[in-house]
């Protein structure tokens, strides 16, 4: 203002003056106008409509379905000549896919957050976004034209029409679409809400449903659930063996009720164990510690035991969405059958999948993580931790808890109420977390691009030089139990040093 009015000063009053610098200004404008639709500048109007539809203000919940032609794919009478699965070409994009295009600032915060790109590998969230923008502008002319006219647009737009939107050659490359993790630090960090996830998994459904192409390890985990139930491809009854070793412990033995028909009157939780908490030995010692704690509260639970199946979560983060909707109503129809109506679950994955996703297919029910029932026992005086663990100890987000559900503090308040514990946080923690590198079905992919995103954790775990390292996550466990091993293998973490759940601490 003090500019413009020194000018004004030294410019003769004229009418005509003030004409023409009116009009050169609404002339500024106009050309503005112009250039905005042709840039990124585009956001400026349409950053507020993209905040307005996300769903992020309650974390990042659940996956939308699959739709074809604007309504839900129903896969009992789906067409492949007909129906759209997932993102094969840029017009299979949803609305709120280009909204999300045309809304990007290319500030880059979410590549700074993104631990596939901290770790040396091809994905940057900013540029996937960018260059599904950059095709759709490109081809717009043939977007925008009908059967008959597409025939004389010109030969550098018919072939990048015909351009594959996943390949080799095409728009993203396989390594860009196979290095998520889907943990959410790219959407949390987006300032105008764009859903990264959303376009990765609508493509990865294309890959694995139509192309089939992706990695091939991830073939043997999704026979293992069509056949087994579970990742790991083992026997349905391993289930319950936990169950057994806990009820026959020499020194204070905890029964657990298996439910095989209908939950009892006086049920208040179904204890949903999780095909790691029941299969995998490190989670299940996690399994165990919960079973114990409830029982200590006089918490009335019960298990489905060899009932139980995966919720589906690998499958549906991979793109297999068909399986997913299958081990998902088979679930869903388990727990209806059985009147199960609140469920406590110790993998935020399967708490995020029975919490946010099953409602999509009709199963609604009451879901909480095992960190936040245990801290309500605590703070109702139900559980009371007495022995001192005088230990320095950080504590890993789950992705799939925090940025996915926003439970954040109810594992610390845990670590606070055990006397003695020294909590110390990690620079990256929160809604900053760093992912271990599991999610996405990554659990069951190999990392050979880069830094390993467990090690990468895992060396930012120990600058806090901590005597444990505790999360509440069963992939968690194993990811960075794993990375600390080699650490100590490389005398590079002290032998003491452990990877290990609240539950465990409590």
């Amino acid at each position: 203002a003090f500019a413009s009015e020194a000018v004004a000063k030294v410019l003769p009053t004229s009418e005509a003056l003030e004409s023409v610098g009116l009009l050169l200004h609404i002339g500024v404008m106009l050309v503005f106008l112009v250039i905005v639709v042709n840039s990124k500048h585009l956001h400026i109007f349409l950053a507020p409509l993209n905040v307005l539809f996300s769903r992020r203000p309650d974390g990042l919940g659940a996956v939308p379905q699959m739709r074809s032609n604007g309504t839900v794919l129903d896969f009992e009478e789906a067409d492949p000549d007909t129906d759209v699965f997932g993102r094969g070409k840029i017009e299979d994009t949803t609305w709120k896919g280009f909204l999300d295009f045309y809304t990007c600032t290319e500030c880059g915060r979410c590549q700074s957050q993104c631990p596939a790109w901290n770790t040396d590998k091809p994905l940057s969230p900013k540029m996937l976004i960018l260059d599904q923008r950059d095709h759709a502008f490109a081809i717009a002319p043939y977007l925008l034209a009908g059967e008959q006219e597409r025939a004389k647009l010109p030969e550098d737009v018919l072939a990048l029409a015909g351009k594959p939107l996943v390949g080799e050659q095409g728009v993203i490359h396989p390594d860009v679409l196979w290095s998520c993790t889907n943990c959410g630090a790219c959407v949390e960090q987006c300032p105008v809400d764009i859903e990264h996830i959303d376009h990765i998994i609508d493509m990865r459904r294309y890959q694995v449903m139509i192309e089939s192409s992706f990695p091939s390890e991830a073939g043997v985990m999704l026979k293992n659930l069509e056949n087994k139930g579970n990742p790991w491809g083992v026997a349905e009854t391993r289930r319950a063996e936990w169950i057994e070793e806990l009820a026959s412990r020499e020194v204070d033995p905890v029964p657990v009720p298996l439910i095989e028909d209908k939950v009892p009157d006086d049920l208040e939780y179904l204890f949903w164990v999780g095909c790691a908490g029941a299969l995998e030995d490190r989670a299940k010692k996690t399994t165990k510690a919960v079973a114990e704690l409830l029982h200590i509260a006089g918490v009335k639970f019960g298990v489905l035991g060899p009932m139980e199946a995966c919720t589906g979560d690998p499958a549906r983060r991979l793109g297999m969405e068909f399986l997913f909707d299958m081990l998902a109503r088979q679930n869903i129809e388990t727990l209806n059958e059985a009147g199960v109506k609140k469920i406590v679950a110790t993998c935020p994955h399967c708490f995020n999948t029975l919490a946010n996703e099953y409602p999509q297919l009709g199963g609604t029910f009451e879901v909480v993580h095992h960190t936040q029932l245990l801290a309500r026992l605590v703070e109702e005086g139900r559980l009371t931790p007495i022995t001192p663990i005088e230990e320095k100890i950080t504590y890993h987000d789950p992705c799939f808890l925090g940025r996915h559900n926003k439970v954040y503090a109810q594992p610390r308040d845990i670590m606070a109420k055990v006397p003695g514990v020294q909590a110390q946080e990690m620079h990256r923690c929160k809604e900053r977390g760093f992912c271990c590198g599991a999610g996405g079905a990554r659990m069951w992919m190999e990392e050979r691009i880069g830094k390993r995103i467990n090690t990468e954790r895992v060396d930012e775990a120990l600058t806090t030089d901590p005597d444990t390292v505790s999360t509440a996550c069963p992939f968690c466990l194993v990811m960075l139990g794993d990375a600390i091993n080699e650490k100590k293998n490389n005398g590079q973490a002290k032998e003491t040093l452990e990877v290990v759940d609240v539950a465990q601490l409590l």
